[in-house]
């Protein structure tokens, strides 16, 4: 289990799903991107859900947590391949897309009326 801490908050979320969150995070940021999420969170010893807005500006961190065990990740299960995996092909998906950049609207060719002598 990890501790993401995200804006001001901080959600208990597994390894898996820290690591996929991050990475999604920074292919959105490449990308010029915005995307909500629901990712599974232990809240008061029990499997709820976490909703995140992520994007260029996200800032996010993990920490592993002191005096969690393997007895305690047991407990309560908030694994989510699916979600995991679905994070991955947005990623993918992303990679496919190029990215924004505000200095792409300097490339473009001008298109002119008239011509100059």
């Amino acid at each position: 289990m990890r501790e993401l801490h995200y804006g001001s908050g901080v959600v208990t979320v597994s390894f898996d799903v820290c690591s996929a969150v991050f990475d999604y995070t920074v292919a959105l940021a490449n990308a010029g991107r915005t995307d909500r999420i629901t990712v599974p969170v232990l809240a008061d010893g029990q499997r709820g859900f976490s909703n995140l807005l992520l994007g260029p500006t996200t800032q996010l961190y993990c920490t592993a947590i002191p005096g969690v065990d393997d007895e305690t990740v047991d407990e309560v299960n908030i694994e989510d391949f699916a979600l995991v995996e679905s994070l991955k092909q947005k990623i993918a998906g992303l990679h496919a897309e190029p990215p924004i950049r505000s200095s792409n609207r300097y490339l473009e060719p001008l298109e002119h009326d008239t011509e100059l002598d």
